[in-house]
């Protein structure tokens, strides 16, 4: 028997974010993280950067962070927080 090999190529160009640009995000990391933030940028890997991060550690715990980069496949679950258009 012989076995051949298939590659799939990746499923389309990656997700378009656009619409929540300068948006507040509520994302879910892995490792039950939990970071807002205002989607700035991302690319085709869904990394992606937020401005003003805050991390929530408990209901009564917070740590501000500034400006950072995530990166996509640390993303369980993310909500936008802000009203789209």
């Amino acid at each position: 028997m012989s076995s051949t090999a298939t590659a799939y190529p990746k499923q389309g160009p990656g997700a378009d974010l656009r619409k929540f640009m300068e948006k507040r995000l509520e994302l879910k990391l892995n490792a039950g993280r939990v970071v807002t933030g205002v989607l700035r940028g991302y690319d085709q890997f869904m990394n992606i950067v937020l401005d003003q991060a805050v991390e929530i550690r408990s209901p009564t715990e917070r740590h501000d962070i500034g400006m950072i980069v995530i990166r996509g496949n640390s993303v369980v679950m993310w909500e936008c927080l802000d009203k789209i258009k």
